[in-house]
């Protein structure tokens, strides 16, 4: 292939990525109902409309890795510590409080846990289980061109319904990807702790660069001949 094809497809591809996330955009879906109302009041662990990818017990997508401080709940399902809260769940001690009595991600202050997709696939639609909703939480979400949206605080919910440091809380939350593809989430907290569970969504399958890049060369190249078919034919 020549110089001037070769060019040609770098700059195709380079256009390919920018186009593929330009109004691409995070966006938290907080809509009561979506999908089903008892979602945003922690009345249930499942990821209604979603694939369970990594809920920190027997369900680790092999797509997918989290790695982070993950609490172990068995044999005893709560010790000084603060499951994310549910309906569903077991009581605290001698309270009436119910919280989660699997194992779940508890992001220490100072400290970060990250869910990935492997190399090769990405990311394209998100839910989890929050616990604790709290201002000085923080997510960070790495899209496949290498820029970054970030949530804070009453930002990774959407602020509806409240809840901000009240342990008693927990709800599933949605996001939309806007169609872009997500490689990596980071979760953070100034202050201890950012608890959840159940981390849900869809995974995908993508090209890498190189990949991209060999089609698009193919495409010129495909181009090139039949030019030159045409010109020997005239």
């Amino acid at each position: 292939m020549n110089m001037k094809t070769l060019a040609a497809a770098s700059a195709a591809f380079g256009l390919l990525a920018s186009a593929s996330v330009a109004n691409a955009a995070v966006t938290v879906i907080t809509s009561p109902g979506y999908p089903v109302a008892d979602d945003l009041l922690g009345t249930t662990l499942a990821a209604n409309g979603m694939t369970m990818l990594y809920d920190f017990d027997s369900i680790a997508d092999a797509n997918v890795t989290y790695v982070g401080n993950v609490v172990t709940t068995t044999p005893n399902p709560i010790t000084n510590s603060a499951p994310p809260p549910w309906s569903g769940g077991v009581p605290v001690g001698g309270t009436s409080a119910l919280v989660d009595p699997t194992n779940y991600a508890a992001v220490l202050g100072g400290t970060t846990g990250t869910f990935s997709a492997v190399g090769g696939y990405a990311l394209t639609s998100f839910s989890f289980y929050l616990g604790s909703p709290d201002s000085y939480n923080k997510m960070t979400f790495t899209l496949l061109d290498g820029t970054t949206q970030e949530f804070k605080g009453k930002k990774i919910w959407g602020g509806t319904p409240a809840g901000d440091g009240n342990r008693a809380a927990g709800y599933r939350v949605y996001y939309d990807f806007g169609g872009a593809k997500v490689k990596s989430i980071t979760f953070a907290s100034s202050t201890d702790s950012f608890e959840f569970d159940g981390l849900a969504g869809t995974v995908g399958v993508v090209p890498e660069p190189g990949t991209w890049a060999l089609m698009i060369m193919g495409f010129g190249g495909a181009g090139a001949m039949i030019r030159r078919r045409k010109a020997a034919l005239a």
